[in-house]
């Protein structure tokens, strides 16, 4: 297969394509293209997604060919990786108080004037990393508008679900407001069968669970913008949030000490969960003159959580036995502040400058106690109470060079300098200091083709979760907090062709090498009370990695007005295991995943129907004393009917899930070290959430 791959991308390289499989230019609107004649920027005007019946924005940028909404690593810490790859009007939302699905889902569809795809870097806009960017060109004068949606669910077991969300932009003199609240309630239904076998093969007993999830959440934003002068734009985006999660579980076990199960234990727990937060933003840009201009963020944001206390109860199975209580606090807290200077040098330099601050803290509180019918007895569990603070300082460059109408060069250097003190259970102090280059060539070959080489220095930041000890008393496992975990430091060797085609047709081939310093994964931990998992590093690895995707217009096999999404992507990873002494996997990665997204529109009819599928092949997990295999058995299919006949309004009929039979899950116990083989027990397990069916509204006003 790799043989296959990398010789149709020499082949894409060259230029072989069928001659009916060139590029449509008056398609596109390309008035907008910058300067250049090179096709750095593609526009596509609103008649371009008149046959997907867009309502927002949103279903807009889900119909670029060749392009997918990335929001950035909002997950990290601080402001400089989670830069997504969406414009508005040529400035960046801020998506780490506001996501940028719900930014675009409360642009109207009518507000849009025409949609943008910068396929290289140029020198108005930063790449940030990204491929490609898409930049929302918003009409003039659009007045006061809103956008609403309403879902009804039907979970597997009767339950039902809703959501439904409205949003409302006006202007108040030179004031952009725009305000969101959105409503969930879930209850899905979770089902799993259990075997669990002995050394020799023999069945030694069998468990049904059964899961009943409830779940609601509200959420609440508020943008807004004011240009203060010519000169000075202010945005503030705040977000809020609350929820509760409950979860109510019983399981029925069955033993075969006889060869006939017979009912041995009967286990049950109850949970109520809760917590919120909030999120704020702060984005001032200020032009000094046409060549200068400055961005500065200002981020707070705070959130906490309580998880039970959660009963784990045994009966046997009519008499109590024991129980084991766990609950969790947890409060976490970001501020951050970043300036950026952008300075325009001329037509083909652009450099952008500047440094970031942050600190950031987590508290984390486990406790777990045991009942044994008599006395409750708590349980001593290494560093289960847990502060961990960092603070961090980073320094940035960025250079965008347009060597020519065919060559752009973008390259920069972040050097990150923090320190992460860690009190509680275990205390210590550690300072961290990391250069992260970074380097882009860009070949726009001609006005179809284009080629892309970049290198890059990667550092993770500190997962916060991993200094803190965990426990997962229905899987039966426990993770102990590590104090001396260090983050991953990755180098990243990746090389694209693009090719475009037809009136909204597209391919592109990636091929990646990544070499990992300090894999990040489960070392044993040897305390008072037992051996037990913790996250640590292991050691050097490497990823191996071949990425297909396509967007393929169907008119010519006699689909009109239809489109095949495509993605298909390929691992081959790699670590050297201190433990066995051989090469093997890394943990949870999967060789293969493959997403498949159709849809055709009618628009006489308007009317559309539609499908998307989503794959992963097998995943190992390897830990000290026990190996998992984790299996996506027959994947995800959704399948939905939508029309536009009525009132402008947007109806579906949906299913998502539609063959789910479960996935599986295999673990082995061995006796002892992994390494040495010895095999205590095999456990199968099969889980479901069963298909969901709903009905959905969405309009504007």
């Amino acid at each position: 297969m790799r043989g296959k791959l990398i010789a149709g991308a020499a082949a894409l390289a060259a230029g072989l394509l069928p001659s009916g499989m060139g590029w449509a230019q008056a398609d596109f609107d390309t008035s907008h293209a910058g300067e250049s004649n090179t096709g750095a920027i593609v526009g596509f005007g609103t008649e371009f997604f008149t046959a997907f019946n867009p309502v927002t924005a949103l279903d807009m940028v889900n119909r670029v060919p060749g392009f997918s909404l990335s929001s950035g690593d909002t997950g990290r810490r601080g402001l400089a990786d989670s830069f997504g790859n969406l414009l508005i009007d040529g400035r960046r939302p801020s998506n780490k108080t506001i996501p940028l699905e719900t930014v675009l889902q409360r642009i109207s569809a009518e507000d849009v004037e025409r949609v943008e795809l910068v396929r290289e870097p140029v020198p108005q806009y930063e790449m940030r990393g990204h491929a490609r960017l898409v930049n929302v060109i918003l009409r003039e004068g659009a007045g006061a508008s809103g956008s609403w949606s309403a879902r009804l669910n039907h979970f597997d077991g009767s339950r039902l679900g809703a959501v439904g969300e409205i949003a409302y932009s006006f202007t108040q003199g030179e004031t952009d407001i725009n305000l969101g609240l959105e409503a969930i309630l879930r209850g899905p239904r979770n089902r799993r069968d259990e075997s669990l076998f002995d050394a020799s093969g023999g069945l030694v007993e069998t468990r049904y669970d059964h899961e009943q999830r409830r779940y609601w959440e509200y959420i609440g934003t508020a943008s807004v913008t004011r240009q203060v002068t010519p000169d000075t734009r202010v945005q503030i985006d705040g977000r809020f949030f609350t929820w509760e999660w409950r979860r109510h579980q019983y399981s029925l076990v069955s033993g075969y000490a006889t060869g006939s199960p017979v009912l041995t234990r009967f286990e049950a727990s109850n949970t109520t969960n809760y917590g919120s937060g909030g999120s704020l933003t702060g984005t001032v840009n200020h032009d000094f003159t046409d060549n200068l201009a400055s961005t500065t963020t200002v981020l707070w944001r705070r959130s906490f959580y309580r998880d039970g206390a959660e009963p784990f109860e045994t009966y046997d199975p009519g008499n109590f036995v024991e129980a084991f209580i766990v609950s969790v606090d947890g409060d976490n807290s970001e501020q951050v502040v970043r300036q950026a200077l952008n300075w325009t040098v001329n037509d083909r330099h652009t450099v952008e400058f500047g440094a970031e601050a942050a600190n950031n803290w987590r508290e984390t509180l486990l406790q777990v106690d045991y009942d044994n019918g008599t006395t409750v007895t708590p349980l001593d569990l290494p560093v289960a109470d847990s502060r961990v603070e960092e603070r961090r300082a980073e320094l940035f460059v960025n250079h965008v060079w347009t060597i020519n109408d065919e060559f752009n060069l973008e390259s920069g250097l972040r050097y990150e300098f923090s320190e992460i003190e860690q009190t509680g259970d275990s205390e210590q102090s550690r300072r961290f200091s990391y250069p992260k280059p970074s380097v882009t060539l860009t070949w726009q070959a001609n006005e179809v083709t284009s080629f892309r080489v970049a290198g890059r220095r990667d550092v993770d930041q500190l997962n916060f979760d991993k200094f803190a000890s965990s426990i997962d008393i229905a899987d039966n496992n426990a993770v102990v907090g590590n104090p001396d975990y260090e983050p991953e430091q990755t180098w990243t060797l990746e090389a694209e062709v693009e090719r475009r085609f037809g009136e909204s047709g597209s391919f592109t081939f990636r091929i990646g090498q990544d070499w990992i310093e300090g894999v990040d994964d489960f070392i044993s931990v040897v305390t008072p009370t037992g051996v037990f998992d913790a996250p640590g590093n292991i050691g050097d690895g490497t990823i191996f990695r071949l990425t297909w995707e396509t967007s393929l217009p169907l008119d010519s096999i006699g689909l009109s007005n239809a489109v095949l999404d495509g993605f298909l992507e390929w691992y081959n990873t790699n670590i050297f295991d201190d433990l066995t002494q051989q090469d093997r996997h890394l943990s949870e990665f999967r060789e293969w995943e493959l997403r498949l997204d159709y849809r055709q529109s009618f628009p006489a009819l308007d009317l559309a129907w539609g499908w998307d599928y989503f794959w992963l092949s097998d995943g190992e997990v390897f830990r000290a004393s026990e190996y998992r295999l984790e299996g996506f058995t027959d994947g995800d299919l959704d399948i939905y009917v939508e029309t536009t006949r009525w009132a402008g309004l947007t109806a579906r009929i949906g299913v998502d899930g539609a063959f789910d039979r479960g996935n599986t899950r295999q673990r082995i116990f061995y006796n002892g070290s992994r390494a040495l083989g010895v095999v205590n027990a095999v456990e199968y397990q099969r889980r479901r959430f069963g298909p969901l069916f709903y009905f959905e509204l969405r309009g504007t006003f």
